[in-house]
């Protein structure tokens, strides 16, 4: 009986962050526009690689040129939209 109070209770918990997250302030990103419109520029399959700096897992810096002679791949993973 206690395990299913508790299962129930989680469930509306999870039902409630479904249901207030979506309207928040702290998760709002704004209209689709208005990202698009944040992205300045498409880069595509074999065009130069813009100036960027990225930190290793080691902690160090990693230039465009420290890349330079190597294949890269990069993955861009768009966060979730509510």
């Amino acid at each position: 009986m206690i395990l299913r109070s508790l299962a129930t209770l989680v469930l509306m918990g999870l039902l409630g962050l479904n249901l207030g997250l979506p309207t928040s302030s702290m998760t709002y990103r704004g209209s689709e526009d208005k990202i698009r419109n944040d992205v300045t520029s498409e880069l595509l399959v074999g065009q130069s690689l813009p100036p960027l700096g990225l930190i290793d897992f080691d902690g160090q810096s990693v230039t465009r040129e420290d890349l330079l002679g190597h294949r890269v791949l990069m993955t861009f993973e768009r966060s979730v939209d509510w």
